[in-house]
């Protein structure tokens, strides 16, 4: 059926549209314009009768869905867990004391429920597309199609990989879970779901396991999602074991290239980001996680300088682009003492740099409203108390749509929230059994 979202403040890559709408049909945009006038020629097209479904955006602000280039669904559980003994004082004791034991006792059901609660705030903050990096070290086959299975109940849009890992030598049944996942929705072709070759770091995978994940990215045609230089132990694991700094060995083994990911790139240096800009690898920015634990700032604007694709990511912390922008905002402006940085840039990575990555997955041009784009709409509940065009609209969306509400999320043409309600979703009753299956997780994650 064909719908317009309609009687809102609609922002396309190149103007601002007031009483505008969207006209979209089977999860496609057919239309974007002035309100009356996309409804007008809806009608002069056809003599038959015509059904038409109307939203009415109540001149809220019409924004194309968001896009998180890198999460942690299996994260979830580890909210206001108590973590007993000393606090880790580094980077490399939070994985030990907390990521490593929590991703060893997660279950099918632990996987799926932690999932659906982040994919939901996902809905309720705008985010409907997310690039997912998952870990369970002790049960890795078939964990990928938990995700999936939360991710279609939800109607988000997703690419899926599982971060394979040597540390407890499981990295080949991670490499045989990423191909039969891979295999998987290459025959089956499902509509919201695509999928990468996942890492944990370099500094957890030896090279036999490197060489054959590349080489498996290769034979699918797809990139490579690689948690990169999140800490500088994991530089000096590589300088000392490989003589050689992370993002060369992982050129020396086919890892890099335009579809690939390399997730934080904190301590790379320049040689390193030439390196990436030479195979068009991307970057993704996590700042409010790298702030969480105090690993350091990547320095993307370098990188966006020497014309290096960085986009914007959560890593688990939230699933919450708007935030994680504006929080890339200000750590870049104070890193840098430069009140007059990232102004720019940080919009950049969010609005067309995720968009850019997103299309070299999925091969559709998301994160835009545009004709022949996917219907992934949200409506965003801001009336602004200044006048807003395309001139200022960094500045509205800075410093006031940041703090909106999101009042309705649309992916792929579906409703998934409207007028701040999920549609077809029991928030509740999810949450309660996500309760009762936390509290079991963490008295498996006391024993070890």
């Amino acid at each position: 059926m064909l719908t317009l979202l309609c009687n809102g403040t609609v922002i396309t890559p190149s103007e601002v549209i007031e009483n505008g709408g969207v006209l979209f049909e089977d999860g496609v945009i057919k239309d974007v314009g002035n309100t009356d006038e996309v409804r007008a020629k809806v009608f002069r097209v056809s003599e038959d009768k015509i059904q038409l479904k109307i939203i009415d955006a109540k001149k809220k602000i019409i924004l194309p869905g968001f896009i998180n280039t890198h999460h942690h669904l299996y994260s979830t559980f580890s909210r206001g867990m108590y973590i007993p003994g000393t606090p880790a004082k580094n980077f490399v004791e939070v994985l030990e004391k907390l990521w490593w034991k929590l991703d060893r006792v997660l279950t099918a059901e632990d996987i799926y429920y932690s999932s659906l609660i982040p994919l939901i705030e996902c809905v309720k903050n705008g985010t409907t597309t997310i690039f997912d990096h998952h870990e369970s070290q002790e049960f890795q086959t078939g964990s990928l199609d938990e995700i999936q299975k939360a991710v279609e109940q939800i109607g988000i849009r997703a690419c899926l990989c599982l971060g394979s890992s040597d540390r407890y030598g499981k990295g080949q049944e991670g490499l045989e879970e990423n191909e039969r996942f891979l295999s998987k929705i290459k025959n089956e072709k499902p509509e919201l779901i695509a999928g990468m070759v996942g890492l944990h770091a370099p500094f957890t995978v030896n090279n036999d396991t490197l060489e054959k994940h590349a080489a498996l990215a290769k034979k699918y045609k797809v990139g490579m999602h690689i948690h990169c230089a999140e800490d500088l132990a994991d530089e000096n694991d590589s300088v000392e074991k490989y003589k050689m700094r992370i993002v060369e060995r992982l050129k020396k083994f086919g890892a890099l290239g335009e579809k690939t990911m390399l997730i934080h790139c904190i301590h790379i240096d320049e040689k390193e980001m030439d390196i990436m800009k030479e195979t068009k690898t991307n970057a993704v920015h996590n700042p409010e996680s790298n702030m969480n634990n105090a690993v350091g700032c990547a320095d993307v604007l370098t990188m966006l300088k020497k014309g290096i694709t960085v986009g914007l990511g959560t890593d688990g912390m939230s699933s919450d682009m708007l935030s994680q922008m504006r929080c890339a905002y200000l750590i870049h402006r104070h890193n840098k003492k430069d009140p007059r940085v990232a102004f720019c840039e940080a919009p950049e990575m969010l609005l067309q740099n995720n968009s850019k990555i997103a299309e070299k997955v999925f091969g559709k041009k998301l994160g835009k409203i545009e004709v022949g784009s996917p219907a992934d709409l949200v409506v965003l509940d801001y009336n602004p108390p200044t006048p807003l065009s395309k001139d200022n609209f960094l500045g509205h969306l800075i410093f006031g749509m940041v703090d909106a509400t999101v009042d309705t999320t649309i992916c792929n043409g579906r409703v998934l929230m409207k007028d701040k309600k999920l549609e077809g979703i029991n928030e509740e009753q999810l949450c309660q059994k996500s309760r009762e299956l936390s509290s079991k997780f963490w008295e498996r994650i006391k024993k070890l």
